[in-house]
Parts: C-alpha cells; sequence; structure tokens
C-alpha cells in the first residue's frame, strides 16, 4: 500500500487507475481466417481468448473448402482439442442452419469458397477486415493481393515466409517497419521468429 491508511478498495481502485479507458481506446478490427489448419485452428485461438479485454481484434470468419457432410461439426471439433496445445479453454458449439461455430460466444461465419474472388465480406457484415492467409497457398505480393479484391477486406498477413519484395516481420524485432501503406506483410516463418529473438539480443 502506498497509503498505508487506505482500505483495500482504495488500493484497488488506485492500482488500476492507468488502465482506464485502454478497454475502449483500440479501434474493432474485423478478422477473418482464410484457411482452418494447424496454424489458423491456434490463430483462432489466441484471438477469441483475447476477445472483450479491449484489444480489438474480432474473429468474424474462417474461408475454407466444404470437405464432405459434416464439416462444421468436424471443424469444430479439431478447435476443441489440440495434442499440444490441450482442450479449447470455453465453449464450442456448431450452428448448422447459419454455417457458423459459436466459440465462448463468438459468431464465426463459415465461409466456404474455392478461391478468394468467390468471397465478398460485406455480405456478411465484415468490413475493412484483416484477412490471415494460413494456407500456404499463396506467397508472393501478386498472389496474395487476391484477397484485397473482394469486397471487405482491407489488409492481409502471410503466416509463413514471403516471397520477393514483401515485408517479413518478426514481432518484438521488426515491427516498426510496417507503414500504414503496407496492405500485404508476412508474419515469416515459425523457425524465424523462434530465432531471431534471440540472435538481436546477441548482436
Amino acid at each position: 500500500f502506498k497509503d498505508q491508511d487506505a482500505d483495500l478498495d482504495t488500493y484497488v481502485a488506485q492500482s488500476v487507475q492507468s488502465l482506464e479507458g485502454n478497454a475502449t481506446s483500440v479501434e474493432s478490427k474485423d478478422v477473418v481466417l482464410y484457411g482452418f489448419g494447424r496454424i489458423g485452428r491456434i490463430l483462432a485461438r489466441l484471438i477469441i481468448g483475447q476477445s472483450g479485454l479491449g484489444r480489438g481484434l474480432n474473429l468474424k470468419a474462417i474461408v475454407v473448402r466444404k470437405s464432405s457432410d459434416g464439416d462444421l461439426e468436424k471443424r469444430a471439433s479439431l478447435l476443441r482439442r489440440d495434442s499440444i496445445h490441450g482442450p479449447f479453454a470455453g465453449t464450442i458449439s456448431v450452428d448448422e442452419e447459419n454455417e457458423a461455430i459459436i466459440a465462448n460466444g463468438n459468431f464465426i461465419k463459415v465461409i466456404y469458397a474455392s478461391s478468394p474472388a468467390e468471397v465478398d465480406y460485406t455480405a456478411y457484415g465484415i468490413n475493412n477486415a484483416l484477412v490471415i492467409d494460413n494456407t500456404g497457398k499463396w506467397r508472393d505480393s501478386e498472389g496474395l493481393a487476391q484477397h484485397l479484391k473482394c469486397p471487405g477486406a482491407a489488409r492481409v498477413i502471410l503466416t509463413a515466409p514471403g516471397k520477393g519484395e514483401m515485408k517479413n516481420v518478426v514481432y518484438g524485432v521488426n515491427q516498426a517497419d510496417i507503414l500504414d501503406e503496407d496492405t500485404i506483410i508476412s508474419a515469416a516463418s515459425c523457425t524465424t521468429n523462434a530465432i531471431t529473438p534471440t540472435l538481436k539480443v546477441l548482436d
């Protein structure tokens, strides 16, 4: 206690005073996962886990190819359990009628499409979205630019090392290189993310 005479309520109020307003200070951002493999599902867990904390990311949809009957339930089942990260922290249900997964109360639309050209995000109330391509199908700016042609999409992040002039960004190392005009960036490879922060310290 800074003030030895202060009661617990006063102490707590003083301690959280610097945090007031932070929950509403971050602009809300719609996020779409293009692809829902292992990386896509781990990303979904991370985004859903911070939902409601004022960090601004709202997972609105995932885009996948329809594999077979019962596709929604199969994808929900894979999200529920992970051999490394364990069970999902919360509840997951399937809304077959609206083709959606409900995770911890978050409505996540499942959009079935074979290519970005088939998707209009605005038709699902998604606007100015950050599209995270975790398919690895396109690794250069030209291929990933297909996402930017979709109504409702604004920026693209690739979850693999990018080719050509695309910026490969490792958070904690060179995120300051991202400019407002950058609409396509790469989050680099898992190996790069693992070793670069250590190399930065050593350097």
